[in-house]
């Protein structure tokens, strides 16, 4: 017998969807999510409402300026002062070159048709699943499902186990032409495209006109699609079954490469030259047992080896500059080590910050930016045997 949680789909019309798009004045945070690095500007997403805007021109002193409400928004990524966001199954692009007149400049509708479809469920025309109502807990016995399994569809509606978690989803100085994500994005920009993953693909979108991205192409990465990094010509996917290697040097088409496949876990991943960093761990939403960071040997990208792995505590979000790798370890804090020796990894601990709850970060400049449930934090870490903390903006509460 198994104890599941039944849940049933809540809809919205996509014309109410659609209206709910604003720019307000700016809110209080309450449950930030991915953050965006954008010349002075720092884009925090709060899940499935919108975007705050922060003034970071003195890092001592963010400013939250603005909030765009942005129904369904998860991801975000900035080019020429256009900001790419998700609304559920739609594109929008943004201009925010002036924040007094923050404007919507094109909606691409149905770009995302995968939305929220997950075992089955699709949305009629018109209508789109904005998230999932959890109803009541019910006992079923083995012959009901299909082999067992942390979810079962029946009867028009899904049942997830009780120890499974489901989500709906899912200037004073001159400023940068592309900005810079953290290692949970979705989004990432290269050269003259857009790059979305979904659950299953890797979504290319021609923004040559940064104002109005055009559909280029789609391919299918696996199942539980997680995180794109771009470096250089290729792409780094993670997802809860591997990750794999896409070839960008035709950044119009890119074409598989490699994986490199672990047990189930949440999977973000940065890179350098020669080593690509993975960071597994545990939790319901990710189905998995494990804490872990694996350090990857890409030098032959089309035959990536683990070097060695080192157990870690509950691993999130991870940043890399030089010989530098900054860890988040959720509840447990952020870690900062040396990694020139990457056999010796664990040895080389240069700071760990407790007490805080670290979920991604953005190195830059030697300034270190960390979202998590707290809230933002900025560090300077120039020296790295003295980090100091410049700022921090709390949030009200919420949960990552």
């Amino acid at each position: 017998t198994y104890t599941y949680v039944y849940y049933e789909p809540v809809y919205s019309t996509t014309q109410e969807v659609r209206e709910g798009f604003k720019i307000e004045e700016p809110e209080e945070m309450e449950n930030p999510g991915k953050i965006y690095l954008y010349g002075q500007y720092i884009l925090i997403n709060e899940p499935g409402k919108g975007v705050h805007v922060i003034n970071n021109i003195d890092k001592e002193n963010p400013i939250n300026e603005k909030f765009i409400a942005i129904p369904g928004n998860h991801d975000m990524a900035v080019k020429d002062n256009i900001l790419y966001a998700d609304s559920y199954i739609d594109l929008v692009s943004i201009d925010i070159s002036d924040l007094n007149n923050i404007r919507l400049v094109n909606r691409l509708e149905n770009a995302f048709p995968n939305y929220n479809t997950e075992f089955g469920f699709v949305a009629a025309e018109g209508m789109v699943i904005t998230e999932w109502e959890e109803i009541e807990t019910v006992e079923i016995s083995d012959d009901c499902t299909s082999g067992g399994g942390n979810v079962v569809s029946l009867g028009g509606v899904f049942m997830a186990m009780e120890d499974a978690a489901f989500s709906a989803a899912p200037s004073s100085g001159p400023v940068a032409p592309v900005g810079q994500g953290g290692s949970m994005a979705r989004f990432a920009v290269y050269d003259n495209y857009l790059y979305a993953v979904d659950s299953w693909d890797l979504n290319v979108f021609d923004i040559t006109n940064v104002a109005s991205p055009q559909f280029e192409n789609k391919t299918y990465v696996s199942w539980n699609v997680e995180t794109i990094w771009p470096y250089k010509d290729n792409l780094f996917i993670g997802s809860e079954s591997g990750m794999f290697i896409f070839d960008n040097s035709n950044p119009s088409l890119p074409q598989y490469r490699s994986s490199f496949m672990h047990v189930t876990a949440c999977d973000p991943v940065v890179v350098n030259d020669d080593y690509a960093f993975v960071t597994l761990r545990s939790g319901t939403r990710c189905e998995g047992f494990t804490n872990q960071l694996d350090v990857i040997n890409i030098e032959n990208l089309n035959s990536p080896w683990l070097v060695k792995t080192y157990p870690m505590q509950n691993p999130h979000g991870l940043g890399i500059d030089g010989n530098t790798l900054f860890i988040c370890e959720g509840e447990y804090g952020l870690k900062v080590y040396d990694i020139s020796d990457v056999d010796a990894i664990s040895e080389n601990l240069l700071e760990h910050f407790e007490g805080i709850h670290s979920f991604d970060v953005i190195p830059y400049e030697k300034v270190l930016l960390m979202i998590g449930e707290d809230g933002l934090y900025q560090y300077d870490y120039s020296d790295l045997g003295d980090i100091k903390l410049l700022s921090f903006m709390v949030v009200t509460g919420g949960e990552i």
